[in-house]
């Protein structure tokens, strides 16, 4: 392992004693929250981060009901690190249901503000708290696989590929936190079901002039929907984000993913392309695209391992969920690791039953905030009528394509 890294990493065959009580696969808000968790029950924890520097990341709204878990982790947002740029947001302007814009005012909410972050900055805020609460961060580190040890010691060992080359790290247990591509679940074969096609296609563009908008704009149209937040702006002028969302398959997205396809599309938008002209906007580098589909592992968790955040399920943006799910879930699955593993290495007996019941518990909350948010998502999407024989909103018209999962997929493996 890269030189730095602590802890008698095995090959399987050093003996029972793991290095690691848990690996965390994937170091974003869920991983990172969990690390946290973790290590404040003094566990030994290795968190693996796949990247060594990150430069693109969607999702820097946090809804007022998502600054609790903020402020619990990350403190009080005046306490931020300096380099963690934010912002008070005070509402959504939304053009949907019909054309006339509708405005939500989060001043009547408890917390009366959202907040718009700096995304990067605010998940390597995450990732350096959680290393200064004692979990040890691995960054350039791709989790390949794992297996059972064989000195039947029911450990794992998790091949991860690292500068240099591959190297296999012991763990009690592991934690999936690896966003959508969910790596420990399909490296156990646990399948998955996917929802829809629903991708994001992302442009900045800067201005000259001063704005002070403090609302996400969030339209409806005929292929898809857009949103945009104005960004923190490191010096004179402003910035903002405009982001298309689009069915991947469908000849409007193929337009958005190019910057001249982008500009078509936001030439038609009510609410969005005048705002962009009459502050002067002008486009900043290529369009850039993220999934943004709607997906959950067939199973959450089973025998020394659970999956958490966008591993386990990941939601459609219009949700506003993203950072709020990842914190609570990752927060939920290091306080289940760690009952697990006061339960102990026995086999039988009372141990193992009480394994088997923290598991299904786990994978029933899990289920159940699937279930919420699948007939959420689709009341919202039902809420916009204006053009509901165009592909993309037929599609989330038809009721049975919100429900391709079996019942008894809430059974851990």
């Amino acid at each position: 392992m890269p030189a730095g890294l602590p802890g008698p990493e095995s090959d399987g065959g050093a003996g029972p004693e793991a290095a690691w009580d848990v690996i965390i696969v994937g170091a974003g808000p869920a991983g990172s929250a969990a690390a946290m968790v973790l290590s404040g029950f003094g566990r030994r924890v290795l968190l693996l981060d796949r990247s060594v520097a990150h430069g693109f990341k969607l999702g820097e709204s946090i809804a007022p009901g998502a600054l609790g878990l903020v402020r619990h982790f990350l403190g009080e947002p005046e306490s931020f690190p300096g380099d963690l740029a934010f912002f008070r947001t005070a509402g959504n302007l939304s053009v949907w249901a019909d054309a006339a814009p509708q405005t939500t005012d989060f001043f009547f909410t408890p917390a009366g503000h959202g907040l718009c972050v700096d995304r990067v900055a605010f998940d390597e805020a995450l990732r350096r708290r959680a290393a200064r609460m004692g979990a040890t961060l691995l960054t350039g580190a791709r989790f390949v696989s794992c297996a059972r040890a064989a000195d039947g010691s029911a450990d794992w060992l998790a091949t991860v590929a690292v500068a240099g080359g591959q190297r296999r790290c012991r763990a009690r247990f592991l934690l999936d936190c690896s966003g959508r591509q969910a790596a420990v679940g399909r490296a156990l074969g646990v399948g998955h079901a996917r929802l829809d096609r629903l991708f994001a296609y992302a442009r900045w563009y800067d201005s000259p002039l001063a704005d002070e908008d403090r609302l996400t704009r969030i339209e409806a149209g005929p292929q898809g929907w857009w949103y945009s937040n104005r960004l923190h702006a490191a010096g004179a002028g402003s910035r903002r984000l405009v982001v298309f969302h689009g069915d991947r398959d469908t000849p409007a997205a193929r337009d958005a993913a190019s910057a001249a396809g982008f500009d078509r599309l936001l030439r038609d938008s009510v609410l969005l392309g005048p705002l962009l002209r009459d502050r002067a906007y002008a486009a900043r580098g290529p369009v850039r695209g993220a999934p943004a589909h709607s997906q959950r592992l067939d199973a959450f968790c089973g025998e020394g391992w659970l999956a958490a955040g966008d591993a386990a399920q990941a939601y459609d943006p219009l949700s506003s969920q993203g950072i709020w799910k990842a914190l609570d879930t990752g927060s939920q699955a290091g306080h289940a690791a760690h009952d697990l593993l006061q339960e102990g290495r026995e086999d039988g007996g009372r141990a193992a039953d009480e394994r088997a019941r923290q598991l299904r518990q786990y994978a029933q909350r899990q289920a159940r905030a699937w279930e919420t948010y699948r007939t959420q998502l689709g009341f919202y999407y039902a809420s916009q009528p204006r053009w509901r024989d165009a592909p993309f909103w037929r599609r989330r018209r038809d009721a049975a394509a919100w429900d391709p999962v079996r019942a008894d997929t809430m059974t851990p493996v």
